[in-house]
C-alpha cells in the first residue's frame, strides 16, 4: 500500500483495527487474523488486507463506525475520505477518487517544486563557478603575460649571466605550467556543471511528462451516462423502449390468452434460487416486472438507511433490465410510510412509484399484476403479495432470489 492510500484511509484503518481488537479470536475472519494482533501502525501489506476487508465485509464497516462516531463525509480535511470508505453515500467513489488526485496533484507538485528548487541551486552553483573559472581565467591569463614578459626580460640578460638565465628559465617555465594545469582544470570544472545543469532540466522535463500522463489518465476516467457514448449501450436502451411500448396491449390471435399461455418457470426452477432470475434474463418475450420496493431493498442491504436502501436496489434492477434479452418492463412500488410520496421519479428506465393508500405498496402491487397484460413477474418476500399475484395469472419470485443474483454479477 502506497504512502498516500494510507495517509487518506488512516482514520478507517484506525477505527477497523480497534473493532478488531473488541472481537473474539473465533469471530476474526481467517484474512484478517494477521492484522487483528498486530499495533498501529501497520506494515503496508497488512494496511492493504484491512483495507480489502474493509471494502469486502459490510459488518466491518458498520464496528469501525461504532468506534469511530464522529464519522462525517461532508466535513473537509484528511479524514474525509475515510468516512466515505465506511458510510459509502452515493457517489462515494467519484469523491474519493477526487480526494485521492488532488493528494497525488499534491505531492506531484511537491516533487516538481524540490526538483526546481534543486534546479536553481544548481544553476546558482554553476554561475559561481563560471564566475570563478572566468577569474582564474584571467588572473591565468594576467600570470602568463607577466612570465613571458619576464622569460623575455630573462632571456635578453642570458647572455650576461647564462647560469642565471638557465635557473630562471626553470622556475618560470614551472610557474607557467602550475598557471595552465588551473586554468585546465577550472574548465574540466566548468563543463561537469554544464552536464549536471543539463541533467536536472531533463529531470525536470520528465517529471512533467509523468505528470501530464497522470492528470491525462484521471481526466479520462470520469465517466459519464452509462449510454451516452456508448453505442452498444444506447442501442440496447433503445431495444427495451420499443419492446416496452408493446408491453401494455391486450392479448390478440397470435399471442393467445388462454390457459396454455400463461407464463410459468421451467420444471426445476425454485422461485427463491437465484436461477429464477436468470431464467427470467434469458427470456426473449417481453416481461413486466413488477418489485416489492422495500422488501426486496432490505434484502439487499440489511440495515441500511431506507433511501440508501432504495438507491441500491434501483441499480440492481437497472442492471437486471440492462441484461435482459428481451424487452423488459420494471415498477418498483415503494410504501409511502419509509419513503416520500411526493418524492421525484428517478431517471432510467426503472419505473418508481410511491403508495399513500391503506393497503400500501402490497395492493398496488396485486392491483398491477391484475390489471397488466402480457407476461408478468412479482418479486417479493411477502407470501400473501405472492399468493394473491398468482391468482392473477402472475409468476412470483422470492426476494431472496433476485438478492442472489445480484451477488453473483
Amino acid at each position: 500500500m502506497d504512502p498516500m492510500g494510507e495517509r487518506l484511509c488512516r482514520r478507517a484503518l484506525e477505527a477497523a483495527a480497534k473493532a478488531l481488537r473488541d472481537l473474539d479470536a473465533d469471530q476474526v475472519p481467517a484474512d484478517l487474523r494477521r492484522v487483528a494482533g498486530r499495533p498501529l501502525p501497520l506494515p503496508p501489506p497488512l494496511a492493504l488486507s484491512l483495507l480489502k476487508g474493509i471494502d469486502r465485509y459490510e459488518w466491518l464497516r458498520e464496528k469501525a463506525l461504532e468506534a469511530w462516531p464522529d464519522a462525517d463525509v461532508k466535513a473537509a480535511g484528511p479524514d474525509q475520505a475515510s468516512a466515505l470508505l465506511l458510510l459509502r453515500p452515493p457517489g462515494w467513489v467519484a469523491r474519493l477518487l477526487a480526494l485521492a488526485a488532488g493528494a497525488g496533484g499534491d505531492e506531484s507538485r511537491e516533487a516538481e517544486d524540490e526538483l526546481a528548487g534543486r534546479l536553481a541551486a544548481a544553476e546558482a552553483e554553476a554561475a559561481e563557478w563560471k564566475k570563478r573559472a572566468r577569474a582564474e581565467r584571467e588572473a591565468g591569463l594576467l600570470a602568463q603575460r607577466a612570465a613571458e614578459a619576464a622569460l623575455a626580460e630573462e632571456r635578453a640578460a642570458r647572455k650576461a649571466v647564462q647560469a642565471t638565465s638557465a635557473r630562471a628559465d626553470g622556475v618560470l617555465e614551472a610557474e607557467a605550467g602550475r598557471w595552465r594545469a588551473a586554468w585546465q582544470e577550472a574548465g574540466a570544472e566548468r563543463d561537469a556543471a554544464r552536464g549536471e545543469l543539463r541533467r536536472l532540466r531533463e529531470g525536470l522535463a520528465e517529471e512533467k511528462r509523468r505528470r501530464a500522463a497522470a492528470e491525462a489518465a484521471l481526466a479520462e476516467g470520469v465517466g459519464t451516462t452509462r449510454w451516452a457514448d456508448d453505442p452498444l449501450s444506447m442501442a440496447a436502451h433503445l431495444d427495451w423502449t420499443a419492446g416496452v411500448a408493446r408491453l401494455p396491449g391486450a392479448a390478440t390471435a397470435e399471442t393467445g390468452g388462454g390457459p396454455e399461455d400463461l407464463l410459468r418457470l421451467p420444471e426445476g426452477v425454485r422461485p427463491d434460487r437465484r436461477e429464477a432470475v436468470g431464467w427470467l434474463v434469458a427470456r426473449t418475450e417481453a416481461t413486466a416486472v413488477l418489485v416489492d420496493g422495500y422488501n426486496a431493498a432490505f434484502k439487499l442491504a440489511a440495515k441500511t438507511d431506507p433511501a440508501a436502501a432504495r438507491h441500491r436496489l434501483l441499480m440492481v434492477l437497472a442492471r437486471l433490465q440492462q441484461v435482459a434479452r428481451g424487452p423488459m418492463r420494471v415498477l418498483a412500488v415503494f410504501d409511502s410510510g419509509l419513503g416520500p410520496v411526493a418524492e421525484a421519479p428517478t431517471a432510467g428506465p426503472v419505473e418508481v412509484r410511491f403508495t399513500a393508500g391503506e393497503g400500501g405498496a402490497d395492493e398496488e402491487i396485486v392491483r398491477l399484476a391484475a390489471g397488466l397484460a402480457g407476461a408478468r413477474v412479482v418479486v417479493s418476500s411477502d407470501r400473501a403479495v405472492r399468493e394473491a399475484s398468482e391468482s392473477a395469472g402472475v409468476v412470483s419470485l422470492w426476494s431472496e432470489a433476485l438478492r442472489d443474483w445480484s451477488r453473483r454479477r
